[in-house]
């Protein structure tokens, strides 16, 4: 069994505590997330991914948006972009492998599917070749049904309750 959100968030590393209490301050553009801050994001997806019972998809969840903390900053449009945050997590995700590796995850899974969540969303404006070139990823499939949990258009009143 996959813990819940509130029960993980006890037991992670210290470093990883603090940077969701940062979540809960790090604000995200209203157009792509109605749910709000970070923190609230990454307990909506990693509720989702709990559900589907691959603790892989859970764990990415709970890792995949940590770098938003450092990479946060007002665009152009006049709300929030974080460039690059997919690198800063999937170095999280390397730094406390040990740690993941514990739980029972798979390091390499959730390392591709941290770094590679922003890609897949991508995919339609990327050229043909490489669409290809990141379709042959080994993960390439778990990357694609994790960015299904990463969705918040299809946000549920029961999610916001959360």
């Amino acid at each position: 069994m996959i813990l819940t959100f509130d029960k993980i968030i006890k037991i992670v590393p210290e470093e990883i505590k603090h940077l969701l209490e940062k979540c809960e301050q790090t604000p995200q553009s209203k157009t792509w997330h109605p749910e709000g801050n970070v923190l609230i994001h990454t307990r909506i997806v990693y509720e989702r991914a709990r559900k589907s019972g691959d603790l892989n998809y859970a764990l990415a969840a709970l890792f995949h948006d940590l770098g938003k903390v450092e990479t946060t900053r007002p665009n152009k449009r006049g709300s929030w972009g974080s460039y690059g945050h997919e690198f800063v997590s999937a170095r999280l995700v390397i730094k406390h492998q040990d740690w993941i590796s514990r739980q029972g995850g798979d390091v390499d899974i959730i390392h591709d599917i941290v770094i590679g969540h922003m890609k897949v969303k991508m995919m339609g404006e990327m050229r043909q070749s490489k669409q290809e070139e990141f379709k042959k990823k080994p993960n390439f499939e778990k990357i694609k049904e994790f960015s299904e949990f990463d969705n918040m258009r299809t946000l549920t009143p029961e999610e916001l309750s959360l």
